[in-house]
């Protein structure tokens, strides 16, 4: 699952620049860097629009049965469930981030890891988007986790290199949807602040004052 990440670029129109998109004055004004992006929040994506890609933002979650918010879809049955199908088919999106979160340990005492491209740089998960305007919404896609994330967890967020980017956004082919190789990731632990989504800043980064890192 990735429920949780980071986009900490001090504007967007780097991040825009970098991925060749176009984003509107007006919302590129109400983007702020994140460390703590949650479910239900608003953040930036990408959408391929008459041949051009379009940054525009959206609520992290779709809507789902019973008013559920609905933050990952899996890859291997996104393209055939109702509440997917159709984004997965016609609405197909990149959700740029520069690190996400997953945790170890039992409920009482959750430890977030922060893992991040090796080197510095973006991420980019797959996903699908629905909606319009202020109703347009987003979910990421994840796969099978590989084996640096299987430690923590059996899944991942299905990240694109930028080849796969491209194809993502133009075919959607399930192929593309697989893990990443273990190199492009690094692991490192972060402050136990990142447990409530309330807190947000480059101080959740800092390593806890403790041990050093042990996955479980």
């Amino acid at each position: 699952m990735c429920g949780r990440f980071t986009l900490t670029a001090s504007e967007v129109d780097e991040v825009a620049r970098s991925l060749s998109a176009e984003v509107d004055r007006a919302e590129a004004l109400l983007y702020r860097p994140r460390w703590n992006v949650a479910p239900t929040e608003a953040h930036f994506i990408v959408e391929l629009e008459c041949g051009r890609r379009v940054m525009r933002r959206a609520r992290f979650g779709f809507c789902g049965r019973g008013g559920k918010t609905v933050v990952n879809a899996r890859s291997e049955s996104a393209a055939t469930l109702p509440l997917f199908r159709r984004a997965f088919g016609e609405r197909r999106c990149l959700i740029p981030a520069d690190g996400f979160y997953e945790w170890q340990g039992g409920r009482a005492e959750r430890r977030p890891l922060f893992f991040s491209r090796t080197g510095g740089g973006l991420l980019l998960f797959a996903g699908l988007a629905e909606g319009e305007g202020d109703h347009l919404a987003f979910v990421i896609l994840t796969t099978p986790a590989n084996a640096l994330l299987g430690a923590v967890h059996d899944r991942m967020p299905a990240l694109l290199s930028p080849d796969g980017a491209k194809a993502w956004l133009a075919r959607g082919e399930k192929s593309l949807l697989a893990p990443a190789p273990e190199e492009w990731l690094t692991c490192r632990e972060a402050s136990p602040r990142v447990n409530r989504v309330g807190n947000d800043g480059p101080e959740l980064l800092a390593p806890p004052p403790r041990q050093q890192l042990r996955l479980l």
